[in-house]
């Protein structure tokens, strides 16, 4: 149970609910107990279980846990900035070691952003991992802008976000 007091829903391809690791006795009890409560889904044979949880998350507005990349769902909407972004916004990363760590989504864009004012804001770190403090570039346009071309002169470096 969620503190929001929704079950979470466990999506999972059908060859990972009834063979190889499911079949261990633990995992068999964790399985029947999300079965039992109606959390899991497990996709049919043939399907990609990824558009499942994808459709689960966009639909009931919630946030999706996965260390997934979902690299063939950016590559497939080359070109559209939405699915970056709502990734970005709604990746929860996992990690265990003595137990469960769930790491959520920046509380700020980590991507580069303009503002209101047209200054550029670029992190100078790449990568997902919200932990790692960012150092941020701030660039301004050049306020004597001769023709259509749009000058970007580096200004400044500032700590955190924008």
């Amino acid at each position: 149970m969620s503190p929001s007091k929704k079950l979470p829903l466990v999506v999972l391809h059908c060859s990972r609910v009834r063979a190889g690791p499911a079949d261990k006795p633990n995992n068999k009890r964790l399985l029947a107990s999300w079965k039992k409560a109606g959390a899991l889904y497990a996709t049919p044979p043939g399907s990609n279980d990824d558009w499942y949880w994808l459709y689960a998350a966009v639909n009931c507005k919630s946030l999706v846990v996965t260390n997934d990349e979902m690299r063939d769902h950016l590559f497939a909407l080359l070109g559209n900035n939405f699915f970056p972004r709502w990734k970005e916004k709604h990746q929860v990363r996992l990690t265990i070691s003595s137990g469960p760590t769930f790491h959520m989504p920046p509380s700020y864009s980590i991507i580069i952003q303009e503002s209101e004012r047209g200054s550029w804001h670029i992190p100078t770190h790449t990568g997902d991992d919200i932990e790692t403090p960012r150092q941020w570039v701030c660039a301004n346009r050049d306020a004597t802008v001769v023709s259509q071309f749009r000058q970007i002169t580096p200004t400044d470096v500032i700590s955190g976000p924008p």
